[in-house]
């Protein structure tokens, strides 16, 4: 098992960022999250994008939209050769445990209807399915929303750091 630093990622992990945004979540899709939007979303104020390097490399990452009533995922990717290790499930932690510090307590994302790993890892942590947006994705795949609620988290399953 590998030892992942989290940490801010630098406006030099974008184009890393979105590279691994077209493999592993835009598959089959048009490129939407080029590096150039990726570096765009990482220089607005109400966003946090977090990395997980192990040693040298980028193995994940999560960005993260800061709103007035609630925290929006909008990417969360982990490298194939580091799924399963609890990768994600730390990086949204990171997300969840900001959004109570600044007083959010709505987490808010949308996932590809056909993603169904993807939707049995959030439902996993507690996200509940809350619409279906048809075409969402380039026109041409549907959306998943999914939420949390983190008011509701019992001293058991409150998230933890590492």
């Amino acid at each position: 098992m590998s030892t992942f630093t989290l940490g801010p990622a630098r406006m030099g992990d974008a184009p890393t960022i979105a590279h691994l945004s077209r493999d592993l979540i835009e598959a089959d899709l048009p490129w939407s999250w080029t590096p150039r939007r990726v570096a765009g979303l990482m220089r607005q104020r109400e966003c946090a994008a977090v990395i997980a390097r192990d040693q040298n490399r980028l193995a994940g990452f999560i960005l993260a939209q800061y709103g007035e009533e609630s925290v929006h995922i909008a990417l969360l990717g982990v490298a194939e050769a580091y799924r399963r290790q609890g990768l994600g499930r730390r990086l949204v932690q990171w997300v969840e445990e900001t959004a109570m510090v600044a007083g959010l307590f709505l987490v808010r994302l949308e996932v590809r209807a056909v993603k169904r790993d993807a939707r049995h890892f959030y439902a996993s942590m507690g996200y509940r399915e809350t619409d279906r947006v048809d075409g969402y994705y380039s026109g041409v795949e549907d959306a998943i929303k999914m939420s949390r609620d983190l008011r509701t988290l019992s001293t058991f399953n409150r998230p933890t750091s590492k």
